[in-house]
């Protein structure tokens, strides 16, 4: 049976509440850096498999989302779970051993941006992600411009797109909301989207 219809971020984004929850992290601390290992690949399809990320790292947010990360084949799997019953978009912000500092979008749409003098530049162009894919949005009708919901968003990033054995990660979950509109919580909570400092520190083996 078709799901409950959601509408999700169109061509122009809509208003977005930013919400940040506060509260213990059941993860781990930024100050700690999360192992990521080596596994099996993944269908980046936007579902959790039977076992499917048993192998990966398994990070756990307040208000019952969980990140999971693998590398595999030379890339780095990365799943966002949604809290049960949630569902919505996500930017994935890099931070690579050489300076750069990179933002991974997927809703509707694929595209990243990268910060560039401590500004991220507005969203302009689509589907321009080199080195990555995740799963996107589909569409339940294109004339009401809506779309059924989206529990996960997996992606599929090369290791060699982002330079580095240790990265910096940040997530943003911009959840739908009543009315429209998306509520962004943002893990960890303490980050900044210009300063990694506080962002967690994910490393990899040789």
């Amino acid at each position: 049976m078709p799901q409950p219809r959601t509408r999700l971020l169109d061509l122009a984004l809509p208003v977005i509440l930013i919400a940040i929850w506060v509260g213990v992290i059941f993860a781990k601390t930024p100050e700690e850096i999360v192992h990521v290992p080596e596994g099996k690949p993944v269908m980046v399809d936007g579902k959790i498999g039977l076992e499917e990320w048993s192998d990966a790292a398994e990070v756990k947010i307040p208000g019952g989302a969980r990140l999971y990360m693998k590398t595999s084949g030379g890339f780095v799997y990365v799943a966002v779970q949604f809290p049960a019953g949630r569902s919505g978009f996500t930017d994935v912000y890099i931070a690579s051993e050489d300076g750069n500092i990179h933002d991974l979008h997927a809703s509707a749409k694929l595209g990243e941006r990268q910060l560039e003098g401590g500004q991220w530049p507005p969203w302009s162009n689509w589907w321009n992600n080199q080195g990555w894919v995740a799963n996107v949005s589909q569409v339940e009708s294109f004339e009401k411009k809506t779309f059924f919901p989206a529990a996960v968003r997996e992606y599929q990033i090369a290791r060699s797109r982002f330079a580095g054995r240790e990265w910096r990660l940040m997530l943003d979950m911009s959840m739908e909301s009543q009315g429209g509109q998306y509520t962004v919580v943002r893990f960890p909570a303490s980050g900044s989207d210009s300063n990694p400092e506080k962002w967690l520190r994910v490393q990899f083996g040789p």
